[in-house]
């Protein structure tokens, strides 16, 4: 990708297939957001149209947390969408070429998926309460890549060492399986550290995903300032844009 937009992207090298996450600085220091209420979404959001050139119009959804995942192009009648006249949803697929998957974050994960012939991708919004849900098996199932040729990226989310959670949650993420253990660690004050990255490789592994076709997950939105951090930064926070299409 062109222009002042800084990016990361996968260690991955499938035909046809472009990923990235947009970060918060461009090239020239200058704040970049996609967030919904930012007064520089609009702008960005048409940057990269401009760029990308994409068959359709990119399909920027309303994520509410939840499991919810749709196929592009998407027939609107067939989703729900919300007052702004986004679609509800925290993910998206296709089989489209130039067809551009797109979620935006702060701290969550943005989870990447294609499969090695570059015949389909797609990427969701993962926070806790998305992994909790189920989010990346609803992906799973949708995009009908079989596992063993599935291939996954994790983006820049927050890291166990930055994210606190409380006993409550803890025993809540628990109750879904005892696989969760290793992710939390006692920080004191009745206080757990959970690692959501972890979390998620987990739950891709446990749905037959191979270990080394997952990449990623080495970086921490809420202390490294490339990133938007929801944590860190409260209201102020922008958001980032993680994209997936195929050429």
């Amino acid at each position: 990708m062109t222009g002042k937009f800084t990016t990361l992207f996968p260690n991955w090298n499938i035909p046809h297939v472009k990923a990235y996450t947009i970060l918060a600085l461009a090239s020239d220091s200058s704040p970049v957001s996609f967030g919904y209420d930012n007064p520089l979404a609009d702008d960005c959001r048409k940057r990269v149209e401009d760029l990308i050139n994409p068959e359709h119009p990119i399909n920027w959804l309303r994520q509410v947390h939840g499991d919810r995942i749709v196929e592009l192009p998407v027939n609107e009648k067939s989703v729900a969408v919300s007052e702004t006249g986004l679609i509800e949803a925290d993910g998206a697929y296709t089989s489209d070429k130039r067809t551009v998957c797109t979620v935006i974050t702060a701290d969550c994960l943005p989870v990447v998926f294609a499969d090695q012939a570059g015949t389909r991708v797609g990427v969701a919004h993962a926070g806790r309460k998305g992994l909790q849900h189920g989010i990346l098996f609803e992906m799973i199932k949708k995009i009908g890549i079989p596992v063993e040729k599935m291939h996954v990226w994790m983006g820049p989310g927050i890291a166990a060492e930055s994210y606190p959670i409380s006993a409550e949650i803890r025993e809540e993420v628990l109750s879904l399986s005892p696989l969760y253990e290793p992710i939390f660690a006692y920080a004191g004050d009745g206080q757990y550290l959970m690692d959501l990255y972890e979390m998620a490789r987990i739950q891709l592994v446990y749905h037959g995903i191979p270990g080394r076709n997952i990449d990623g997950a080495v970086w921490n939105t809420f202390l490294d300032k490339r990133f938007h951090s929801a944590r860190r930064d409260k209201a102020q926070s922008g958001r980032m844009a993680t994209m997936v299409w195929m050429e």
